[in-house]
C-alpha cells in the first residue's frame, strides 16, 4: 500500500495586514534611502536631515496603516492577474494624494512642488513595493506526489520489510 504525503507548498499571498505592513515597511525604507542618497550628493554634512524626515514620515504613515488594510484585502479578492495589482496601485496613489492634500493643509511647507520634492522617493519606492509584492506568480499548490525525501525513505522502509 502506497501512502501520499502532502508536500509543503509556499502560500501564495500573504494576508491583507501582512501585504500592508510590508508595502509601508519597503516604502519608508526605499524612500528615506532615496532621500538620503540624493542629500549625501548635495551636503553629506546634511545627511540628519533626511534621517529625520524618513522617521516623521514613518511615524505619520503607520498611524494610516489600519485604513489601507481594507483596500489590500480587496486587491486580494480581485486578484485576477492585473486586476489585482491595479487595485493596490489604485489604492496607493489614493493614499499618496491624500497624505499629500494632508500634508499642504496642515504644515506651512509653500508650494505643492516643494512637498512633492520631498514626497516623490515614497511614492517611488511604495510603487515598486507594490509591483513587487503583486507580481505574477506561476501557481503553487499542492502536489499529488511525496516529497522527495519522505518518498526515497519509502523505498528503503519497502526493501526491509516482506511483501505479503
Amino acid at each position: 500500500m502506497k501512502m501520499n504525503y502532502p508536500t509543503t507548498a509556499l502560500s501564495a499571498r500573504p494576508s491583507a495586514l501582512a501585504s500592508t505592513l510590508y508595502i509601508w515597511l519597503f516604502t519608508n525604507v526605499g524612500g528615506t534611502a532615496q532621500l538620503v542618497a540624493s542629500f549625501g550628493l548635495d551636503e553629506p554634512a546634511d545627511l540628519k536631515v533626511p534621517l529625520l524626515i524618513g522617521l516623521v514620515a514613518a511615524l505619520f504613515s503607520l498611524a494610516a496603516v489600519p485604513l489601507a488594510v481594507p483596500v489590500f484585502a480587496l486587491a486580494q479578492r480581485a486578484c485576477t492577474s492585473w486586476r489585482c495589482r491595479f487595485t493596490a496601485l489604485a489604492g496607493v496613489l489614493l493614499a499618496y494624494a491624500i497624505a499629500n492634500a494632508l500634508l499642504l493643509y496642515a504644515l506651512p511647507l509653500g508650494p505643492p512642488a516643494s512637498l512633492l520634492g520631498l514626497t516623490w522617493p515614497y511614492l517611488a519606492a511604495a510603487l515598486l513595493a507594490v509591483a513587487w509584492l503583486y507580481r505574477p506568480r506561476p501557481a503553487i499548490g499542492r502536489l499529488n506526489r511525496p516529497a522527495p525525501l519522505l518518498s526515497a525513505w519509502q523505498h528503503r522502509a519497502s526493501k526491509a520489510t516482506p511483501a505479503y
